[in-house]
This record gives structure tokens, C-alpha cells and sequence, in this order.
């Protein structure tokens, strides 16, 4: 079994869960490489954090020493910031991890890569370039907005790097897994603006954002675009038994995601509302608002109408099923934010009703 394995971007979101997940069911030593550890809450001994970026001198080259299995979660990942901050999204998903790459080749270090579902962009094709219900790894094409629409530099950075270790897996000897994860959701995944960061998170923490300060639900361009989430949980169970199956993933781009749980964006904000008002009774009722995409993300952005996985590979490689239903996963999520959030929030807006002060 696997001796030593880093994990790289382990703060964040998904790293967060995953990280104590492995030393727990590997028994082996983790080293977690990211810029803040605030959401990595694991007293884990066997979990050794480093403050650092990816890109710092001598980080990929410790990393590569010591460990023989890489994770790599590294990425700018907020819609917000592709057409916001275009060349740091490039080089935080391409540029920065060259180095690791040819390193991982040249070390004989396995590397399991998370990509990401953007690479298909605006819509599922099949080889021909036709229209179909499903995202597939091996068959579908991609179709990607014009150059102006800088959405995609995000896309078109994770898809070059697939490309690169895809090539050093055929002609150098990489032994890769490429994931594509379609919506991933939980507890501590996103910041909630002016407490802990700055600009647009996330669909899911933008809309708990605004249902705690008590403004209306932003859909832009109405919700219609639909997407299939999955709860972190599932996400974490894929791919540990993707760590574990080494000889069938190797060499494999898998998608990992919910097609089960494909809904609405104005669905979602409805079903998050629903359960925010029978967690936080007092609160005010929920409102919502149509805004187009250039008001809400500024100029640039585009989007994918429809994103559905098909997990079909998953299935028969890892012998792995996603099992959280939204309706399961929303409660626990919501509860993680109110309880982090809801009395910092609460102290800077008018969000829940109070009774009058009285005048002595």
C-alpha cells in the first residue's frame, strides 16, 4: 500500500475532506501542502501540513522526493475569477504544475490529477459533435466559447494539462489518473464575502450568503442552467478506491459525479431556501431575483446550459456508486454555514428579526 502520499491543495474544499480520509484508511503519512489551513481541522498526527504554493522554489521537488502517490487539487476554481483574473487562472491550473509534472515522470511518482468537468464546456457532444445527454471521458468533444469569452481560460487550462499528462503517461512512462469532477458539494466549502473573503463564491455559498443577509437569491439569467451535484462524501469514497485500484485506473480520465441529483439552478435556490427557512425559522422569507450574466460576473463570462456526467466508467473501474441524495445533503451543509457564519453575518446586517428596542 501506499507508503506516503501528498496531497496538494489539501486546505481547500475537497482536500479538507479527503486528507484525513487517507491516513485514516491507508495508516500512511500525508503530507498537505496548501496557502491556509483553517478548513483542514483534523488533529490527525499522521497529517503533516506545509504552508506554501505549489509554484515556491523547492516545493515540488520535496514533494516528489518523499511521497509516491501525488494528489493534485491545486486550481483557482471560482467562475467569478475566469474572466476576472484570467492569466493567474491560467497559471494556477497549467503553468505552476508543469514542473510537478515532469518531475512525477521523471521520479516514477504516480499522480493522480483532478481536472475538471469544464473541459467538455458549453454543452455534452458525442465524437461527431452532435448533441447528447451526457458528458462522456473518451468519447465526447468539447466545445468552448470564443476567445473573448474568458470563462473558458479556465477549461482550456485544465484541458491542455490533461493533454500534457496524458503525453508524458504515452511517451514517458507517467503512471496517471485524471479526474473530472462534476459540482462536488459539503461543509466548508466555500467563503461567504466580506467575513472571510472577497467577491463571488460559488452558486451554493452566494445563495446561503444571501439568504442569511436577507437579500434576494441571485438566478442568473433566470437559473435555467442545470447541474447534477454530489455530496463530498461520495466524492472522497471515488477516490480513495481509485488509490486502492491502481492497475485499472492507471492511465484513466474518470468522471465523478451525481447524475441523480441533476437540477435547476432556480431549483436549487428554491430547495435551499426551503430548508434555510425550517433551520432558521425567524429568518425573513426568502426572495428572488433574475439578473443577467454580465451584471452578476461582469464582462466575459459565459456558461454551460446543461452538465450531467455519465459515471459508467466509475462504476466498472472503481466498483463505486454515489449515494447522498441533494435532499440528504442540503440540511448538513446548511447547518455547517449557519453555525460558522450566522452570528458574523447577523452582526453586520439586519438579517433575522429582532424584537423593536425599547426606549427607557
Amino acid at each position: 500500500m501506499t507508503a506516503r502520499i501528498a496531497v496538494l491543495g489539501a486546505g481547500g474544499f475537497i482536500g479538507s475532506h479527503l486528507a484525513p480520509a487517507l491516513a485514516e484508511r491507508f495508516g500512511c503519512e500525508v503530507d498537505a501542502v496548501d496557502v491556509t489551513f483553517e478548513k483542514l481541522v483534523s488533529k490527525d498526527p499522521r497529517i503533516h501540513r506545509r504552508c506554501a504554493r505549489v509554484e515556491d522554489a523547492g516545493v515540488v521537488e520535496e514533494v516528489t522526493r518523499r511521497a509516491s502517490l501525488v494528489i493534485s487539487l491545486t486550481a483557482l476554481c471560482n467562475p467569478s475569477l475566469y474572466s476576472t483574473f484570467p492569466l493567474e487562472v491560467i497559471d494556477a491550473s497549467f503553468t505552476h504544475l508543469l514542473p510537478l509534472v515532469k518531475l512525477c515522470t521523471e521520479r516514477r511518482v504516480r499522480l493522480i490529477h483532478f481536472s475538471t468537468a469544464e473541459v467538455y464546456g458549453r454543452r455534452a457532444m458525442n465524437a461527431a459533435g452532435e448533441p447528447a445527454a451526457e458528458m462522456t471521458e473518451d468519447d465526447s468533444c468539447s466545445l468552448f466559447g470564443p476567445v473573448h469569452r474568458e470563462r473558458w481560460t479556465y477549461a482550456c487550462a485544465k484541458q491542455l494539462m490533461e493533454r500534457v499528462i496524458w503525453a508524458q503517461g504515452k511517451h514517458h512512462g507517467l503512471e496517471f489518473s485524471i479526474v473530472r469532477p462534476f459540482n462536488t458539494i459539503g461543509p466548508r466549502m466555500d467563503y461567504l464575502p466580506g467575513v472571510d473573503g472577497d467577491g463571488i463564491p460559488r452558486v451554493l455559498a452566494c445563495f446561503i450568503d444571501q439568504l442569511l443577509r436577507g437579500e434576494p437569491l441571485s438566478l442568473v439569467g433566470g437559473g435555467r442552467q442545470r447541474r447534477a451535484f454530489m455530496d463530498v462524501a461520495d466524492m472522497v469514497e471515488a477516490v480513495c478506491r481509485m488509490v486502492e485500484r491502481r492497475g485499472p485506473c492507471r492511465g484513466q480520465i474518470v468522471n465523478l459525479g451525481n447524475p441523480a441529483n441533476e437540477v435547476s439552478i432556480a431549483d436549487l435556490a428554491r430547495l435551499l431556501a426551503r430548508e434555510f427557512s425550517a433551520l432558521a425559522p425567524l429568518a425573513r422569507a426568502a426572495r428572488f431575483e433574475h439578473v443577467t450574466a454580465d451584471e452578476f460576473y461582469g464582462e466575459g463570462y459565459d456558461d454551460t446550459e446543461q452538465r450531467v456526467p455519465d459515471i459508467g466508467k466509475a462504476r466498472s473501474l472503481l466498483g463505486w456508486e454515489p449515494r447522498v441524495s441533494l435532499s440528504e445533503m442540503l440540511p448538513a451543509i446548511l447547518g455547517d454555514y449557519l453555525e460558522r457564519y450566522a452570528g458574523r453575518v447577523a452582526s453586520r446586517t439586519s438579517r433575522f428579526e429582532r424584537e423593536p428596542e425599547r426606549v427607557a
